[in-house]
């Protein structure tokens, strides 16, 4: 069933995120753990490749934040309080 907003339809419902992909994606992985792939449909079988795709991309990209805010902290962990002041870096 198309998602609802006020009445309308959305226009485009986002099928990647939401409690609702959530518990789809946590069903999916249970069914692919289990190599029991074949009771669902191509447009789900789809569904699932691309949020697959989305999820290694969202995984890499946590990952890059996570090393350049823990850089940054390292790097500001050099400085004296004067060198920080000087760059406008006093937290």
């Amino acid at each position: 069933m198309p998602c609802h907003c006020g009445g309308y339809p959305d226009p485009e419902p986002d099928l990647h995120n939401g409690f609702m992909a959530e518990a789809l994606c946590e069903i999916m992985q249970e069914h692919e753990a289990r190599g029991d792939m074949d009771c669902f449909g191509p447009a789900t079988l789809a569904w699932w490749k691309e949020h697959k795709k989305r999820d290694k991309k969202r995984v890499k990209l946590d990952l890059l934040r996570a090393q350049r805010t823990k850089g940054r902290a390292a790097a500001l962990a050099k400085l004296s309080a004067y060198e920080k002041w000087l760059l406008s870096l006093e937290e």
